[in-house]
């Protein structure tokens, strides 16, 4: 026999299992029509959101996994987290404008079968939700595809999975197409982070000048606030010097970004870049971890079919951007801005004092 306590206990159970039916029951009925269908493209609750899955037909693909405390991109790279953080809104807030016209169906499907991104979002779910009550956690998979942009630039055409209907899907208070927030291509999510150091977390810096050796220089750490500069060609310490740029120097490792990855590059592209090394930054912390900018000159083209040129006025190198490798992958070789390099590639003479050597690109000639 049952005590008192346990059969109302039983009771209670049944009777949200019965609860939990009939709103299943009555939500199925009021759903039935395939436009109610259609409406479920969202995910709001983008904390249970544990994975995204995005492809195209060109093979193109990447996976967004959720990590303890992040986001990682295909397994092994640390993300753009606005980017992330763009996708998991729209995710959220994503919504339909309209279902396409009958007459214009069959075209559209047509053009979504090969140039549509695939969108599978892994998420939990509780299977039964009545008020704050949740029970019965799982796991859910939402698979849509998101096609071109409609004429006016201002949505999509999209169709969810097993569906034969398009329709027409926006972003409520943004002006513009929601595709590109679910690029397939790998670059765009991979962060462009090259360092990211506080000036106490900064062990040693050698900067090393292949052009022109005398150049070449150490900033050694040699107390808790306190740093030598040392030329490398005579190991000697140069004191005094401009406290400022130094300072300056050590501050631009605090988040040190390249401007873009040159993935499309051919290897014979590649091979004429290394050829053309001009500097290498080592930057080592105070937990002994390394990373290294190698640096390559950034060619200038000029169409010499079409026009002449002065050799006087011709610059052999781009002023604004330069080639780099990190950590010597030249599998991979990145873009940067003498904009954002300026102060860490100047040479051992800019921090004697009294220098007129400034933080600007340095005009190159042939």
């Amino acid at each position: 026999m049952l005590s008192r306590k346990k059969k109302n206990i039983v009771l209670a159970v049944a009777s949200v299992a019965v609860v939990a039916m009939a709103v299943v029951v009555v939500s199925t009925r009021k759903s039935g029509t395939v436009k109610e269908d259609l409406k479920s493209f969202a995910v709001e609750d983008t904390a249970s959101i544990t994975k995204i899955f995005l492809a195209n037909s060109f093979g193109d693909k990447v996976l967004l996994e959720r990590t303890a405390d992040s986001w990682i991109v295909n397994k092994q790279y640390n993300p753009i987290m606005n980017t992330v953080s763009d996708l998991l809104n729209c995710i959220q807030n994503i919504r339909i404008r309209d279902l396409v016209a009958k007459s214009a169906r069959e075209n559209i499907n047509k053009r979504m079968a090969v140039g549509a991104v695939k969108v599978e979002i892994h998420y939990t779910d509780y299977r039964i939700k009545i008020a704050k009550v949740k029970l019965l956690k799982h796991n859910k998979i939402k698979t849509y595809y998101i096609g071109q942009s409609t004429q006016d630039n201002m949505s999509n055409y999209a169709i969810m999975e097993g569906s034969k209907i398009p329709c027409v899907v926006y972003l409520p208070g943004f002006r513009g197409f929601v595709s590109p927030k679910y690029s397939p291509i790998e670059d765009d999510w991979r962060t462009h982070l090259i360092v990211d150091l506080r000036l106490a977390q900064i062990q040693e810096v050698t900067s090393t000048d292949f052009e022109n050796p005398d150049n070449s220089f150490r900033i050694v750490r040699s107390g808790n606030r306190y740093f030598d500069i040392i030329h490398s060609a005579t190991n000697q310490r140069l004191v005094p010097y401009d406290t400022l740029k130094l300072l300056d120097h050590l501050s631009d490792y605090r988040n040190l970004n390249y401007e873009g990855l040159l993935s499309t590059l051919s290897q014979a592209g590649k091979d004429s870049i290394f050829d053309r090394k001009f500097k290498e930054l080592t930057i080592t912390d105070t937990e002994g971890n390394k990373t290294a900018i190698t640096m390559y000159h950034l060619e200038n083209e000029y169409d010499t079919v079409n026009y002449e040129y002065s050799i006087d006025f011709m610059e052999a190198y781009n002023r604004d951007r330069f080639y780099a490798v990190i950590n010597g992958n030249k599998d991979e070789v990145v873009l940067c801005q003498y904009f954002v390099f300026d102060r860490i590639t100047q040479p051992f003479e800019y921090y004697v004092i009294g220098s007129k050597l400034t933080s600007s690109p340095k005009v190159f000639k042939p």
